[in-house]
Parts: C-alpha cells; sequence; structure tokens
C-alpha cells in the first residue's frame, strides 16, 4: 500500500451521505489479494496495476456492449414495441451501467487516482470528468428537454431530484477539496524531510482509502439518480432517456477520434 501510494502521489504531482448500496446480484466484490470475476467471464485484480489494465479492456467491451443495446432500443421504439417488450430493453440497459459502477468500484482499488482522474476515458471526456464520472445534476439538466412532455408532478418530482443531487454533489465536492489539501500538505511533509514512512505517510495512506470511498459514493450517487429516474418516467420515456444518455456521452468520444 504504501508503495502504491508514492506511485499515485508522483502520479498525482504531475496531473495535479450515501451509504453504499448492496452489491448488485451475479457481481462480487474483490477482497486484497483476491480476483473478481467481471461481467464479460474476465478476471479483474483486486490489489495491483493489472486491475486498471484489465478494467480498460473491460470498459472498452463494455462501450462495444453499450452500443449494441442502445442500438437495439432505438430500434425498439421505432417500431413501437409493446411495454412489457421494452421494459425488458430498459432494465437491460440499467443492469449496463449498473455493471459499469461494479467495475469501477473494484478498479479503484487498485489505483483509485487513474479512476478518479478518468486515464481510462479520452482527453474530452476527462475536461468534463467529476470524481471519476459526472454529475448527475448536470445529466439531469441536459435530459429533460428530451423527455417531454412531462407531467406536471414528473416534472416536480425530477426537479426535486436535481435539487438533491446538487446538495450531494456539493457535500461530496467539498469532502475532495479537503482531502486533496490534505494531501498536498503530506507531500509537502515529505519534502521538508520527515520519515518516507512516518507518521504522515501514515496518514496519507487512510487519505487513499478515503478517497476510494469518494469515488464510490460519487458513482452510487449516479445509480440511485437512473434508479430514481426509472421509477419517475414512463417505460417509453425512460427508454428515451437512456438513448439521449447515451448519445451524451458518445459525443466527447466521437470528438476525441477527430
Amino acid at each position: 500500500m504504501r508503495f502504491s501510494l508514492l506511485r499515485n502521489e508522483q502520479r498525482a504531482q504531475r496531473s495535479f451521505v450515501f451509504r453504499e448500496k448492496e452489491p448488485i446480484p451475479g457481481l462480487v466484490f474483490a477482497s486484497d489479494g483476491e480476483k473478481k470475476l467481471s461481467g464479460k467471464g474476465q478476471y479483474i485484480d483486486g490489489v495491483d496495476g493489472t486491475g486498471i489494465a484489465a478494467f480498460e479492456m473491460e470498459y472498452g467491451h463494455w462501450v462495444d456492449e453499450q452500443n449494441r443495446l442502445m442500438c437495439e432500443l432505438r430500434n425498439a421504439l421505432n417500431a413501437h414495441l409493446n411495454e412489457l417488450e421494452l421494459q425488458v430493453l430498459v432494465e437491460n440497459s440499467m443492469k449496463h451501467y449498473f455493471e459499469l459502477f461494479q467495475m469501477k468500484k473494484v478498479a479503484a482499488k487498485a489505483d483509485s487516482f487513474n479512476i478518479m482522474c478518468g486515464l481510462w476515458k479520452t482527453p474530452f471526456q476527462r475536461f468534463f470528468l467529476w470524481i471519476g464520472g459526472c454529475r448527475p445534476s448536470e445529466l439531469l439538466k441536459v435530459l429533460m428537454p428530451q423527455l417531454h412532455p412531462l407531467a406536471d408532478q414528473q416534472f416536480f418530482d425530477v426537479r426535486n431530484l436535481r435539487q438533491s443531487c446538487q446538495q450531494a454533489e456539493d457535500a461530496l465536492s467539498q469532502g475532495m477539496d479537503k482531502l486533496q489539501q490534505t494531501l498536498a500538505e503530506t507531500a509537502a511533509f515529505g519534502r521538508m524531510g520527515y520519515a518516507a514512512f512516518g507518521p504522515p505517510m501514515s496518514r496519507a495512506v487512510k487519505r487513499l482509502e478515503a478517497l476510494i470511498s469518494f469515488v464510490n459514493q460519487a458513482d452510487h450517487l449516479q445509480q440511485e439518480t437512473l434508479l430514481q429516474m426509472s421509477r419517475i418516467l414512463t417505460t417509453r420515456q425512460a427508454a428515451q432517456g437512456l438513448l439521449a444518455l447515451a448519445e451524451y456521452f458518445q459525443r466527447p468520444r466521437t470528438l476525441s477520434s477527430l
């Protein structure tokens, strides 16, 4: 852990509530020294750098599957499938996002800085990154025009959800600012000649564990927002929202390739 901290400190210098949900059925958390079976049948290491390499490869598979699911969902909307068939496709798309959150949670144990800074994303995507993901309140702001017409109660529910997201985001951002300041002070202690593995380093190890928690909480907020929106919207609206969400994430990837 200490050597991992030194590696992460160097990486940081170069670039420089919500409770945890129960594990998603069919997926497990990797403990120290163990490996976890990912959604595609590949193993992601829970403790060393190979976990990040596996995550990046797995994320590429995730994007490919996301494109396939969205194509399927778009065709279903155009074909005016019945409610039950459309609901199955919406649930599959939701589960696919939850799988990504689970993958990130495991990978954050191997390298929280990599996940938080979005080194697995394109440079353009990293420009909009917030604690390894995106601000749910901003997503709701972008998606709302795509969901019209909304009933009055739906409009109020989405507005209240966005306000709740903003409050949670502010709390997480303030905590991250404080954590960043603490890590900077720890690095300063090291430059002033303190023992490499003395008390400041021990405190920094705990701060890195806190960093993992922040990444997990930010993803949990995004997951809860998706779940709440699925309860507020009709099945057809949820399908339209998922398509708009996928297009929102796809544009930065497309622009980065130009």
